[in-house]
């Protein structure tokens, strides 16, 4: 069972991929999840390496590359390094008590942030395959986004408020 500020971050991805449509979208949720950022901006980062609209990714080939675009390394820890060995130790396992990482098991990825478990698989008997750990890059400026922004995202919602606001003409 989720707790209540994770249950919060899971509610707010299950309503932005319904927004968009979306399922078999784990790899766009743990990234979510792990990185901060919203779920529309990770959408767009794993579209941009391969990722087809309601269709799975493989996590370990589209995902670190996805994280790089938006500012983040994704290191794949060394077994020796956690002792977790199924998403029910993975949310108690020292290792994973602080910092950001992503949880590969088999055919699904999860997030896991400050020791707490952040998707639906908490508690099960998955068994973990791999664990990435999550960290910004030192001074990374994101690229301007190429073409239009989609609306009703997050950023677009500012845009408009900013160019009603200022009666500005921005082109």
């Amino acid at each position: 069972m989720l707790s209540g500020s994770s249950k919060a971050i899971w509610d707010s991805m299950v309503t932005a991929s319904k927004a968009n449509g979306e399922h078999r979208d784990c790899t766009v949720k743990a990234l979510t999840a792990a990185t901060g950022l919203t779920y529309d901006e990770c959408h767009a980062a794993l579209a941009k390496t391969g990722r087809k609209p309601r269709k799975g990714c493989h996590w370990y080939v589209q995902g670190p590359q996805a994280a790089k675009a938006l500012g983040f390394t994704m290191r794949r820890m060394d077994r020796s390094e956690y002792r977790a060995k199924t998403m029910i130790t993975a949310g108690r396992d020292r290792a994973l008590r602080s910092g950001r990482f992503v949880v590969q098991v088999s055919r699904h990825v999860a997030a896991v942030v400050d020791g707490k478990v952040i998707d639906w698989s908490e508690g099960t008997r998955r068994r973990v395959e791999d664990i990435y750990e999550c960290t910004p890059i030192a001074g990374f400026v994101a690229p301007l986004p190429m073409g239009p922004m989609p609306t009703g995202s997050a950023k677009w919602v500012a845009f408009e408020k900013y160019t009603k606001r200022d009666n500005l003409e921005l082109f």
